[in-house]
This record gives structure tokens, sequence and C-alpha cells, in this order.
């Protein structure tokens, strides 16, 4: 392939790397793997097609001694490192130092790579074309493709005769923390969601439009076993203390209009989700786990266990519960607050 091609067939496996890797946090888990493994493919495609790109433009680039060529250079070994990064995380060979996990890293340099490959292929004279994508341009790129996919099976082979912490992950990708043990389970927020004033007697918490009482909630409560899987890749089953978020809209309210499309949920730091209606008797609203109440830094005291989804819809702290007329899909993928 030439350089141009290089150029075209990597900014399509970016570009579909990015998709996949969002795609797996949105999906429900039970169908989350084949997602995974599309994203593992991809990065890995661009791992093996990097000493092209080397061979080809990077070495006519710094050539011509651009003042960027440092930042061109850093571009280039953060898509690498990503790609590096989760394969580490996939096969359990390093999860990284505190919060900044080696999945989270990964994430960062993926996120990063985007603007800066808009930005390096704007500021070349000579940009890559669709067009250059010809016949043998094609069947050069399925065969690295497939060699990838080959790459990545022996990776979980590896994994399994090695006995590394890989062979045992979700399909997510994540990897088993602390089940059944709540106290040592990791405490980690969305974005920069912080601690708030824990004052469980009393809590502002409105259903509806009424204030309620935590210990009016306590009574309906249930064991229940669930896995909650975070985005920085690990999970965690417990038996929580729940009440199905239906049984709430059953005992506060005596009718749901028409016009109600779905349940909002809102937590004290102002965080929020909008879930279908239609969803509220797979949803619930735990106040405990195992044989103790909620840990602050779990949610205390009360939190949404969501079974099925990712860690962003778990919403901690909640103190609100609306009913609404959006439907559930009228809302960001992911929240940004």
């Amino acid at each position: 392939m030439t350089s141009r091609q290089v150029d075209v067939v990597l900014g399509l496996l970016l570009a579909a790397s990015v998709t996949t890797g969002v795609a797996s946090w949105l999906v429900p888990t039970s169908v989350a793997r084949p997602v995974v493994m599309l994203h593992a493919v991809f990065g890995l495609t661009i791992l093996l097609l990097a000493p092209l790109k080397v061979r080809g433009s990077v070495r006519t680039g710094l050539r011509r001694h651009r003042a960027t060529r440092l930042l061109s250079i850093a571009y280039g070994l953060m898509v690498v490192a990503a790609v590096g990064l989760g394969a580490a995380h996939a096969l359990g060979l390093w999860f990284g130092v505190g919060y900044w996990s080696a999945l989270w890293t990964h994430l960062l340099f993926g996120f990063v790579a985007v603007p800066l490959t808009a930005w390096h292929v704007l500021s070349r004279p000579a940009r890559p074309n669709v067009t250059d994508l010809n016949r043998r341009a094609l069947l050069t790129s399925a065969a690295v493709t497939a060699a990838a996919a080959g790459l990545l099976g022996v990776q979980e082979v590896a994994a399994r005769r090695l006995g590394l912490a890989g062979a045992s992950r979700a399909g997510t990708g994540s990897h088993e923390v602390a089940s059944f043990d709540p106290k040592a389970m990791p405490v980690v927020s969305w974005i920069d969601d912080q601690i708030p004033p824990l004052e469980v007697d009393s809590w502002p918490l409105r259903i509806f439009g009424q204030s309620v009482d935590l210990d009016d909630i306590a009574p309906l409560t249930v064991p229940m076993r669930a896995i909650l899987d975070c985005t920085g890749g690990w999970f965690s089953e417990q038996e929580w203390h729940v009440v199905s978020l239906a049984d709430i809209v059953a005992a506060y309210t005596t009718s749901v209009p028409d016009s109600t499309r779905s349940v909002m949920v809102r937590s004290a730091t102002g965080y929020s989700r909008l879930f279908p209606l239609s969803a509220a008797a797979s949803l619930y609203l735990a106040t405990g786990y195992g044989d103790q109440a909620l840990r602050a830094g779990h949610g205390a005291p009360l939190r949404v266990v969501a079974p099925g989804r990712r860690g962003p819809w778990w919403i901690k702290w909640v103190t609100e519960i609306e009913l609404s007329t959006r439907p559930g899909w009228a809302q960001l993928p992911l929240p940004v607050d």
C-alpha cells in the first residue's frame, strides 16, 4: 500500500476503534462481548500497520523538520500506547496505579488521539482521500485485519494457558474485584462527582414531588444478587438490599399519566439519567449490600442498581425520582456532567 492508502486505513481504523469502544459502554452487558472483540481487532490492526506508517510518511515527514514534528511523534506514540495498554488490561498484566488504571489511561489516550488525528490530516497539504482505497488496498487491509483477529485468538489462548487474570474477564472486558466483599469494592465516581455530605436522618429524598423518609423504603427491600460492571474495567457481584423501581412507582402514584415515557432519577450531585418506564421492573433502588448499609463512597444512603447496564447508570446518592414525558433516548448516551 502507498503512504496515502495507509493513512486512510489507519484513520478509518481509529474511527472504528473509538466507535466500538464507546459502544461497549452503551450496549447491554449481555451482548457486549462481540463489540469488545471488534474493538480489540481494530486496535491490533492499527498496531500491525504501524511499521508501514513508519517506513512511509513518518520517515518523509521527519526529513522535512516541521516545527510540529515532535507533536506528530507524540501523537503516534500515544496511539501505540493506547493499543498496548488495552492489551495489558485485557491480559491482566497491569492494572495501573490507583485511580489511573491501565484501562482509563487507554481511554484517555484514545480520546485525545481523535482531535490530534483531525489536526494531523488537515495540516498536511496532501490529504488522504477515500478514493485511495482501491482493490489492492482493500485486500491488504482485510489480510492485516484477519491477522489481527488471529493475534487476538492467540492472546486469548495464551491468557488461559498461562493462567493470567485476563482469562476470566467478563464479556465487557472487565476483571472481577471484591465480589461479596462490600468493604473492598472500589470507590469511583463518574467524571468529577464528589461524595456529598452524608446526613441520613435528614436525607432530602423526593419521589414524584413527595418528601419521603428513608425509613419508609427500608421495609420494601429484598435481597438480590447483581453485578456492577464499571467502565473503569472492573466488575463486582454483591447481594444488594433493593426495592424495585416499579414498586416505587406503584407505592407513590395513584395513576401514571398516559404521557409518561420515562422515569428520571437524580443524584445529590446533580447527575441524572432517564430510564424507560417499560424498564422500571428491572431497575432497583438499593439501601445496602451484604448484611450492612451502603457506604458513603458506594452511594449511601440510596443508589440505583441497574442489572445489565454499565456503571454510569448505577446512580449514587439518589435524592429525586420523577415521572417524565421525555423518552429515555432523549438524553446524551453518556452524561457529561
